[in-house]
């Protein structure tokens, strides 16, 4: 009997050391959190100690946090993956612009290529950082990074946890601000492309060969540019940036007649160029470019 209640008691406490060794990475990551967050240490050492003890608990909603974090990040990388689809539909349309402006003069010169390659960046800098802002929140928890400066200055509970918030509204007040600014850099260099089409189309005296490679060049010109600014319109409407779509559909609707204005010189009949994206379709943009020429 003796023997029975000695071996039940020793498989007792076999079970009750397996569920503290179980619980120390939950009270341990618990704590670590707390701390990170801005807690003062005895507070978030009771809170780390709760969540060891209760560690099927806290494991189980962990579990079930983690799953709905997941469709949550699925859903985001979905959108992700669609911005990216357009974002490369529109840098290889810029790149057949560049393909159709060599064959209307060639070699381009330097700062053409220049013109056309910041024009592609200025659409990869544009979509990275209006990622980046749209998953910003200004009321979101600071991160430790964004605390640590503060953590260092001394700071603690309470008052490091405002310092951290602080520094992350400023954070993301930047991040807004270099997205405007991207966005402005991109109808600048949108528009310089649209200058080059124009001054490649200029007509001028050439013997006739070159004149038949250059009238195939411009014809090519006249139906890349407008699809590219098809394209990267699509961009900022991903976005809900209603001001640099509108931007960008003024360059678009002002290429257009370019276009019919030099199809016209060459006596053909006016280009037909891809329709505007379907985020414009139901309700057109409002721009200011004359229809008289």
């Amino acid at each position: 009997m003796c023997v029975a209640l000695s071996g039940g008691a020793m498989i007792l406490s076999d079970l009750f050391i397996i569920y503290l060794a179980a619980a120390a990475p939950f009270g341990v990551s618990r704590f670590l959190a707390e701390h990170a967050s801005g807690t003062a240490t005895l507070p978030a050492l009771f809170k780390g100690a709760g969540a060891a003890l209760a560690w099927p608990v806290t494991s189980l909603a962990r579990l079930l946090l983690r799953g709905s974090g997941g469709r949550t990040f699925k859903e985001l990388s979905q959108d992700e993956q669609r911005v990216e689809r357009v974002k490369r539909a529109a840098v290889n349309a810029l790149r057949a612009v560049e393909d159709a402006l060599e064959l209307a003069r060639e070699p381009l010169g330097e700062a053409d290529r220049h013109t056309l390659y910041v024009a592609r960046e200025s659409v990869e800098r544009y979509v990275g950082l209006a990622l980046a802002s749209a998953q910003a929140r200004p009321e979101a928890k600071p991160t430790a990074r964004e605390m640590e400066l503060c953590r260092i200055a001394g700071r603690g509970g309470d008052d490091l946890l405002t310092a951290g918030r602080c520094v992350h509204r400023r954070n993301v007040t930047r991040l807004v601000a270099h997205r405007e600014r991207a966005s402005s850099e991109l109808v600048q260099a949108l528009a310089a492309v649209c200058a080059l089409a124009h001054e490649m189309r200029a007509p001028r005296p050439s013997a006739d060969s070159e004149e038949q490679l250059r009238a195939g060049g411009v014809e090519r010109i006249s139906e890349a540019l407008p699809r590219a600014l098809s394209r990267v319109a699509e961009l900022p409407a991903c976005f809900d940036d209603r001001a640099t779509a509108e931007s960008v559909a003024r360059l678009l609707e002002a290429e257009r007649g370019a276009s019919g204005r030099a199809a016209g010189r060459e006596g053909e009949e006016p280009c037909t160029t891809q329709a505007v994206p379907t985020a414009f379709a139901s309700s057109p943009l409002r721009t200011t470019t004359s229809h008289g020429g």
